[in-house]
């Protein structure tokens, strides 16, 4: 009997790609765009077992990152369905290496293959889960709310968290994402505090939601200000002198009447309330893409109420977006980083390439960044004083350099 797979990923270059693998090695493929399409599937074939109609689904082969019903959500739901449950469950992911030892037991899941995979890996994967699917189906899944020790809280008798730390653990073995994407599913409210040692990142969730990223230690690019200043609402000079001008001695009895920049901007007309809400969810979505790129460091949530800031701003940001946006730039990253090389290396425009393009046809942002290319700056330079996002000028400038319009000069 052919075997069925049932293929969910949102993106439909996966979903074809995928299919056509499985087709050439002889199963039969029913393709699903998101967790709850994929449980209708599901469910219309098992409908058809006993009445005709669509034929069961013997394996689903699921991503874990997906809109409106990501991979967690689907195999909760799949296990509270008595009559799916048993259904055997393979995971794809970019992060599959590292979600495997603690997302693979708690969805319930078989295995979990990462992407990309070439043909032999899918088709192994597959042929392994279905040799196990018998061992599977007599165990009758798992309890859809099983979570694995590193994310259970410690609890008093009466069922309480004990302490204020209700979740915690090591970057490098839960990632910040995976944990994030636990408490978003489970419309947590509280902080997350992640720090690699330099640099602490504080998380304001509530119900599941971002309603305020902080950091202490962090570079000057992540300073509220700056993305003022990117937009050329305010100057440098001018975010000084307000500051200057508005707040008191720096007293410690006075510290809590210092006002916050965001107010004294709005307050002076500089700035709309609409564009600091803009600049605060930049900012607060940069911080997360930030942490997801450690390497190393610790995360802690507890479950406390949202200080004075956050309740204000309440940027109810969905933490699935922010994350999968914060996946694609840690990959772009590393590309960026090695295309760029040294960033101490000074940058030299190639003036007969210029010459040949039409350069008011470029983005404002780039026309700045090739502006600055002098001969003399260094590429660490140019990122500095662009007022932009690290990512953000390093990618420019990264396609400069791919455009062969700037080159590095010869040391």
């Amino acid at each position: 009997m052919t075997t069925r797979v049932l293929v969910v990923d949102d993106s439909p270059t996966i979903l074809k790609v995928v299919s056509g693998v499985l087709q050439r090695h002889g199963f039969e493929v029913v393709q699903a765009s998101d967790g709850q399409s994929a449980l209708e599937a599901l469910t219309e074939g098992a409908r058809g077992e006993n009445g005709g109609g669509a034929a069961r689904i013997d394996l689903v082969l699921v991503d874990f990152v997906m809109p409106r019903m990501n991979g967690f959500q689907f195999c909760r739901a799949l296990r509270q369905n008595e009559r799916l449950r048993a259904t055997p469950v393979v995971l794809m992911s970019a992060k599959s290496d590292r979600i495997a030892a603690h997302f693979v037991q708690q969805t319930g899941a078989i295995d979990a293959i990462a992407k990309p995979f070439d043909a032999q890996a899918l088709v192994a994967v597959i042929e392994n889960a279905m040799r196990r699917s018998d061992q599977w189906r007599a165990r009758g899944g798992m309890a859809a709310d099983t979570i694995p020790e590193e994310f259970q809280a410690p609890e008093h008798p009466s069922g309480t968290i004990a302490g204020p730390s209700a979740l915690a653990g090591d970057v490098a073995v839960i990632p910040i994402g995976a944990a994030m994407q636990l408490l978003q599913i489970e419309c947590k409210s509280g902080a997350m505090i992640v720090t690699d040692g330099k640099t602490e990142i504080t998380i304001t969730l509530r119900d599941g939601l971002i309603d305020l990223v902080q950091a202490r230690g962090a570079g000057r690019e992540f300073r509220l200000g700056r993305y003022f200043v990117e937009h050329g609402l305010v100057t440098e000079a001018d975010i000084d002198r307000l500051l200057r001008d508005s707040q008191p001695p720096a007293l410690p009895e006075e510290r809590s009447a210092r006002k916050l920049l965001g107010d004294l901007l709005v307050h002076s007309g500089r700035v709309t309330a609409e564009q600091l809400r803009d600049a605060l969810a930049r900012q607060s979505s940069e911080l997360v893409y930030e942490a997801l790129r450690w390497p190393r460091g610790r995360f802690e949530f507890r479950c406390e109420g949202p200080p004075a800031l956050a309740e204000s701003a309440r940027l109810g940001l969905p933490v699935a977006s922010v994350v999968m946006e914060g996946f694609r730039r840690v990959d772009e990253w590393r590309l960026i980083e090695s295309g760029l090389g040294d960033f101490d290396s000074v940058l030299l425009k190639d003036a007969a390439a210029v010459e040949a393009i039409d350069v008011d046809r470029l983005a404002i942002a780039e026309q700045r960044l090739l502006d600055m290319v002098d001969g003399e700056r260094t590429v660490r330079e140019i990122i500095k004083e662009s007022h932009m996002s690290s990512f953000d000028a390093c990618k420019i400038l990264f396609q400069l350099l791919e455009a062969r319009l700037v080159r590095r000069r010869a040391t």
